[in-house]
């Protein structure tokens, strides 16, 4: 190897982490994937750089190239809790699309690529490549197959970010390194969350739809709860671990009332109770040694800033800048600031009880007499609850939650924590069991839930896209096997973490498996899925766990060309769905940008960039439809929305839009008002539109048309 070529390797190694660091910075800047994009290259040149001649600088290479893997999750939390908590089709599809890259990377270069794959890692892969490849696949009995693009992108993504790190050999170190970079990730967001609250002048923000429940910087209120909940049982464990260093148990006991606080604030009962059920598990599993000091640091000084932030009544309305809202959110703020400097204090002060629990040594005996201890006061507390009525108790909230009536008002949003109401979630459900058994192979196809919605009567008074439950709507789009699918490789996760609860770092997963059991929980009751600002660090962390541990002295397997070619093509292979849905996404958005701005022709131009991109997507043509009656032109736009009526037949939006464009030419619209009526009887254009053009004469037809209103996605 040249002098010259080793220089420019060592100057890519050396400038990797300040290329990252500033492409991070950036792409949180813009809002855009450009943070994400402009990691390829740092990625590549750690990869050259492990391939030098020179043994140490090979060497160095690597190690950074296995820190900026272990970073990664907490660049993907970052990104996607700036952009929607990556709900929308761009940011997951990007993020495949920079996650594959990588895979495609560690695959060419590394000495042993599949070094992690076990029995485990291999099964969770193969299940969650199934349900990848199921989802995609159900475009073909689906009326709406563009939906499904976006769909497997995302499901792709997920599927990439597990291969990448059960690739990966787990060892004990690698995982606490990577859970604290989670935490650090995790904090990040809910420190800006909770200031935009408390703060506001500091950090002013747009009102949301609900503005009396904090959401921002992902938007989504119970996103957010769940993420600050995984966040603080993370968080329990670092405090509680003898394991960690000093610094990272003071700094985790810091960081726990900050995250109860941001969960408090979003007012989200299932991320609360899927936050307790994670306590739970940690605490019974883990047993961790340093739990008493943890608890002790943390259990007061969080008691105390929730609080303070409860008793801030102003703070969960409507109108949280309010100057009597802004006195409250000052005083929270100083109660949360004392808070966490008291949990540093209080655990830097059971350090010493640390130290001697390190040097206390169980015995079998004593090791029995805890488990007894332990059972004990489990048959203790079953017999207290049922002492107190908790049955009777239990039996009257599970009434009021089925109660279809039960939903929650705005203006009592305080008083939701204690109210079961389900909030029309039984009505979520039902309409997925309704189309589950019409077609219980394989459902419906992905993504086509929102199209039975808005048949329904329920939809008139709660407009929502996702079903709020993982599994059901996974039985309503992609039938039993596609539950079965996903649902297996959630439980072969889990399976790789119960087995892993035996040795030494017990607690470590013991954490891990109490932060599926709340994800788990709380996607059973909401979009969670579809969010991967918290799904995604499911699929780091239980790759990371379940892939196999080094082999002792077992030398590298270094795979021939052949095989990581075949790998490397699969790779680029799962790469072209989430590559064509960011292209199209990224052009649709622009044409929808542009058309809310009346700048038709660039609009027209972006549409045609989305639909070159992904035909089967029908939403550019919707937009080309619009900007064709705005031109003038409403022939030319009937064709372009029965174009969108072909790609996505059972949706009232665009046969209401074609019903417009006919009344502009000066056509009979009253047959595409029928059919948008019985798709969406319940949806208030058709009804205006139905009597809007309730004439037969074409001149009221033409002259109507332009007054019709728009849709909601085109309307600025």
């Amino acid at each position: 190897m040249t002098a010259t070529r080793s220089r420019w390797l060592l100057w890519a190694a050396r400038a990797a982490p300040m290329a990252v660091l500033a492409g991070v910075l950036f792409g949180i800047a813009a809002g855009a994937a450009a943070g994400l994009l402009s990691a390829l290259a740092i990625c590549f040149g750690f990869a050259l750089a492990s391939q030098l001649e020179t043994p140490e600088l090979g060497a160095l290479a690597g190690r950074l190239g296995n820190a900026f893997l272990l970073v990664l999750p907490g660049v993907l939390i970052v990104f996607f809790a700036f952009n929607g908590g990556g709900f929308f089709p761009f940011a997951p599809a990007v993020a495949a699309v920079f996650v594959a890259f990588v895979v495609l990377l560690r695959v060419v270069f590394a000495d042993d690529p599949f070094e992690g794959f076990g029995r485990l890692a291999v099964a969770a892969v193969a299940l969650f490549a199934l349900y990848a490849g199921w989802v995609f696949l159900s475009q073909a009995w689906s009326h709406a197959p563009g939906r499904a693009y976006t769909e497997t992108s995302r499901a792709l993504l997920y599927l990439l970010v597990l291969v990448l790190f059960a690739s990966l050999a787990s060892t004990s170190e690698r995982l606490r390194w990577l859970v604290r970079v989670v935490v650090a990730a995790i904090t990040v967001v809910c420190v800006c969350g909770l200031i935009t609250r408390v703060l506001p002048h500091v950090w002013p923000i747009t009102p949301n739809i609900v503005n009396n429940r904090l959401g921002y910087p992902i938007t989504y209120w119970n996103t957010l709860g769940l993420l600050a909940a995984l966040g603080a049982v993370l968080a329990l464990h670092l405090t509680s671990s003898l394991h960690e260093p000093a610094p990272v148990r003071l700094a985790a006991a810091a960081v726990i009332p900050v995250l109860a606080t941001t969960l408090l604030f979003t007012f989200s009962r299932g991320a609360i109770a899927a936050a307790i059920a994670g306590f739970v598990v940690y605490i019974l599993l883990g047993r961790a040694r340093g739990l008493l000091s943890g608890l002790i640091a943390t259990g007061p000084t969080t008691a105390i800033s929730l609080v303070a932030a409860y008793q801030a009544d102003q703070l969960s309305t409507l109108t949280p800048t309010t100057p009597t809202a802004v006195s409250q959110g000052h005083h929270v703020t100083l109660v949360v600031v004392l808070c966490v400097a008291g949990a540093v204090i209080l655990r830097a002060l059971c350090l010493r009880l640390d130290r001697r629990l390190v040097r206390l040594r169980f015995s079998s005996r004593m090791a029995r007499m805890s488990r007894l201890a332990s059972v004990g006061a489990g048959v203790a507390l079953i017999v207290a609850l049922l002492a107190i009525g908790a049955p009777h108790w239990a039996d009257r909230q599970y009434h009021r939650f089925v109660n279809p009536r039960a939903t929650i008002g705005a203006a009592n949003t305080r008083g939701r924590l204690t109210d079961p109401a389900n909030n029309g979630r039984i009505d979520n459900w039902r309409v997925a069991m309704r189309e589950f058994r019409h077609s219980k192979f394989h459902g419906d196809g992905a993504g086509t839930f929102v199209l039975a919605w808005d048949r329904d009567p329920a939809s008139l008074s709660n407009p929502v896209v996702n079903a709020h439950s993982v599994y059901v709507e996974n039985l309503s789009d992609l039938g039993l096997v596609g539950f079965a699918l996903i649902v297996g490789g959630l439980v072969t996760l889990l399976v790789g973490l119960a087995r892993r609860t035996r040795g030494p770092s017990r607690s470590l997963y013991a954490a891990l498996i109490g932060i599926f059991v709340a994800w788990m929980f709380e996607a059973g009751l909401d979009w969670q899925w579809q969010m991967p600002v918290v799904t995604s660090i499911l699929f780091a962390l239980g790759g990371l766990a379940v892939a196999r541990s080094p082999g002792g002295e077992r030398e590298p397997r270094v795979a021939g060309p052949v095989p990581r070619a075949a790998v490397a093509a699969v790779v680029v292979a799962l790469a072209v769905v989430p590559l064509l849905v960011a292209v199209s996404q990224a052009h649709l958005d622009d044409s929808v940008s542009s058309f809310q701005a009346e700048d038709c022709p660039a609009a027209e131009s972006a549409a045609r960039s989305a639909t070159d991109a992904l035909p089967a997507r029908p939403e550019a043509y919707q937009i080309l439809g619009y900007c064709a009656l705005h031109d003038g032109t409403p022939a030319h736009g009937i064709g372009e929305l029965q174009s969108a009526v072909k790609r996505d037949p059972d949706n009232w939006e665009y046969h209401y839009s074609l019903a417009v464009m006919l009344a502009a030419a000066g056509h009979d619209p009253r047959p595409e008002i029928r059919r948008a009526q019985q798709l969406g009887p319940y949806q208030v254009l058709p009804a205006d539109a139905a009597d809007l053009f309730d004439t037969s004469s074409p001149r009221v037809w033409i002259r109507r048309a332009p007054t019709a209103p728009l849709p909601d996605e085109l309307a600025s």
